[in-house]
């Protein structure tokens, strides 16, 4: 269904997007006064909604075509941000340590990597809540051969129903749909079965083998996050970008 230049040209889309929505706070937080922690904290709580506003918008305007060009004769929602402003205002005060100990580009590279997270994260959701509603499967797809842990965990998890055949839905564990870090270059892309999964240099099904393996490894009935990222990164270090090589 969807080729492996298709999720490039959605990535691509994504990522210029990403640029513009970077150069714009860069811009603004620059253009204040860093001597004023206060008012910087306070300006970053207010413009950073305003930025979202502009640029969700945006995000899932792009997706919407893109969906519309994968699935013809469709009439995809375009999503809206579920980012709230106490939400924003919550990662802005936490960020802004950095302001009041001499090191703004700390808050800086922060606040630029939760505003990536929240401004691409309504075209996300419209390829994800569209293909769920046309009875389409999706899952996610990194970029690249290596990915980190955590999104190598999602994206076998996002897959799991191509190689499970008990498995129920036509998309990923629940909660998963809104997992992203903020520089993830990780796209949901539309399947409908395992023959129709891109041919990308991501190996999904060995993905899913090893986070099936590093699951059982350890233990738990209902192991964490953190507990199955661990266990990848030990597991499989060479095939992550922050794999931990153990020296014995």
């Amino acid at each position: 269904m969807v080729s492996n230049e298709d999720a490039a040209r959605l990535r691509q889309a994504n990522q210029e997007l990403a640029a513009l929505v970077t150069e714009e706070l860069e811009g603004v937080f620059l253009a204040l006064n860093l001597q004023r922690p206060e008012q910087v904290r306070d300006s970053m709580i207010e413009i950073l909604p305003l930025l979202i506003d502009k640029y969700g918008p945006l995000a899932g305007q792009v997706s919407a075509e893109w969906y519309r060009t994968m699935m013809p004769g469709s009439t995809p929602e375009v999503i809206g941000s579920r980012t709230s402003p106490e939400q924003v205002e919550r990662k802005v005060r936490w960020a802004a340590a950095g302001l009041f100990q001499d090191d703004p580009f700390s808050t800086l590279n922060k606040l630029t990597s939760a505003l990536g997270k929240w401004t691409r994260q309504p075209g996300r959701d419209t390829i994800q809540i569209n293909a769920n509603r046309d009875k389409v499967g999706w899952m996610r797809q990194p970029s690249g051969t290596t990915t980190c842990a955590f999104c190598l965990m999602l994206a076998s998890r996002s897959a799991a129903w191509l190689y499970n055949s008990q498995e129920s839905a036509l998309r990923p564990a629940e909660g998963d749909s809104d997992k992203y870090h903020g520089e993830c270059d990780c796209e949901p892309v539309l399947v409908r079965s395992a023959d129709d999964v891109p041919d990308s240099e991501f190996d999904h099904q060995g993905a899913y083998v090893a986070y099936t393996q590093a699951r059982q490894s350890v233990g738990d009935r209902f192991p964490s996050t953190d507990q199955i990222t661990a266990a990848l990164r030990r597991m499989y270090p060479d095939i992550l970008t922050d794999g931990v090589h153990e020296h014995h």
